[in-house]
């Protein structure tokens, strides 16, 4: 029997026994001793619905696969092209003919998904949160944080989107580049596995910007993989927020990314839960981006930095500490509570709704991506001699996978 496997491009389940193969043969190839030539390119009306375009691709066929092997498992491995006999491991979704790793078709596709609205900090997080893991996360046990070789073309390889972004904020000092708005997104999709367990977990981000989370409708149509996913984290701009937005404008500090309001996305999310009261069941990490400046006008906004004095526990303890992540969730939910009622109480009303309706499956993280904000020229504003410094970005997903079991996470 199969292992049934999620796609992270359209989002259906299949047996990875029911896999597709994509024909590689580019060249002139020798086979059995005759010459062949390339197949030739055809329409490949599931790949062409799927982007809404119209490009010839490489044959798609089905691996011959014998009877023991569905029976004791499946083990992909190079499969001859039924058109030209050229062999190939270029493994590709039955439902939507996107090239998909191979481990993930051998051993399955537990899919965490990071979602938020534009200008939220998403492409910053992600790329400052798979930089620590690879820097960090040996210390609780995670391995082979691997940012994926598959896509459309090299451009839109996960590993090309990260290096690029990875570049842009640790060498360059300036934060990646706006994401163009598309109707189609690219999915950056990262692996990682336990060292203690080897389980193993994919990270799917959309880096959407297109998308305006103003009401369920457009989180559904945008982020359907929220039904799907064993656990989500939501990625929200602290600098839209009223309160904090006017304390920090009062003293010339203003936020330079036009984000979606908080409480549209959280008002948005939260009647998509309703009509989907499954998501209560699911692990719910919910991020406030941007947090550096929370903390370096703690002065001015009445906030208490108390459970925010250190980085994460773990790196120096090699534990993964619950009582920092309470404790600092807490204090963000209790400032919600209390400061942010002269906007609305919405906000108060919001925080309980969240706790009220997910319990324990809901916690709220502050983090920084970059360490610090930008000034106007967009550079993070640290001195060129000094290091970019994330702040907390690797504590939702630690919590998450924690959440989830089986992946051996030391905690305190």
């Amino acid at each position: 029997m199969g292992i049934s496997i999620l796609c992270p491009y359209c989002f259906e389940s299949f047996d990875n026994t029911d896999v597709m193969v994509q024909c590689e043969n580019y060249s002139t190839r020798t086979i059995d001793g005759k010459p062949t030539e390339t197949c030739e390119r055809e329409e490949n009306e599931k790949f062409n619905r799927h982007w809404d375009e119209k490009v010839m691709s490489k044959h798609v066929f089905s691996p011959s696969i014998g009877f023991f092997e569905r029976l004791l498992g499946y083990k992909p491995k190079a499969a001859k092209c039924d058109k030209c006999g050229a062999s190939s491991t270029r493994f590709v979704c039955p439902h939507c003919n996107n090239w998909l790793p191979t481990e993930m078709i051998e051993k399955g596709s537990e899919i965490i998904s990071i979602i938020g609205g534009p200008a939220s900090g998403k492409s910053n997080y992600i790329v400052a949160l798979i930089h620590q893991l690879q820097k960090y996360g040996y210390k609780l046990q995670l391995s082979q944080i691997l940012p994926q070789l598959v896509g459309r073309n090299k451009k839109e390889y996960t590993r090309a989107l990260y290096e690029k972004g990875k570049e842009s904020i640790f060498k360059d000092h300036t934060p990646v580049s706006k994401t163009a708005k598309t109707s189609h997104p690219i999915p950056w999709i990262f692996r990682l596995e336990s060292h203690a367990t080897k389980k193993a977990v994919y990270l799917v981000f959309y880096d959407t910007a297109g998308e305006s989370f103003k009401d369920p409708e457009e989180i559904k149509r945008n982020a359907k993989y929220l039904e799907k996913s064993k656990a989500v984290i939501v990625v929200l701009d602290t600098l839209s927020i009223p309160y904090v937005q006017n304390i920090l404008e009062s003293k010339n500090i203003v936020n330079q990314d036009i984000a979606t309001p908080f409480m549209e996305t959280m008002d948005a999310l939260n009647n998509f839960a309703t009509e989907n009261p499954h998501l209560y069941k699911t692990p719910f990490a919910f991020v406030m981006s941007k947090f550096d400046s929370i903390i370096s006008n703690k002065e001015d906004l009445e906030f208490d930095i108390e459970p925010f004095k250190t980085n994460s526990s773990f790196i120096t303890t090699g534990k993964f500490s619950l009582r920092q992540i309470d404790e600092s969730s807490e204090m963000i939910k209790s400032y919600m509570e209390s400061h942010w009622e002269s906007d609305s109480e919405a906000y108060g009303q919001m925080a309980y709704d969240i706790f009220n309706k997910w319990g324990d499956n809901a916690r709220f993280f502050g983090v920084s991506a970059l360490g610090a904000m930008t000034n106007s020229d967009l550079k993070i504003n640290i001195p060129d001699n000094q290091d970019i410094k994330p702040f907390r970005v690797m504590d939702p997903l630690i919590w998450v996978l924690h959440k989830l079991g089986g992946y051996g996470i030391p905690v305190e």
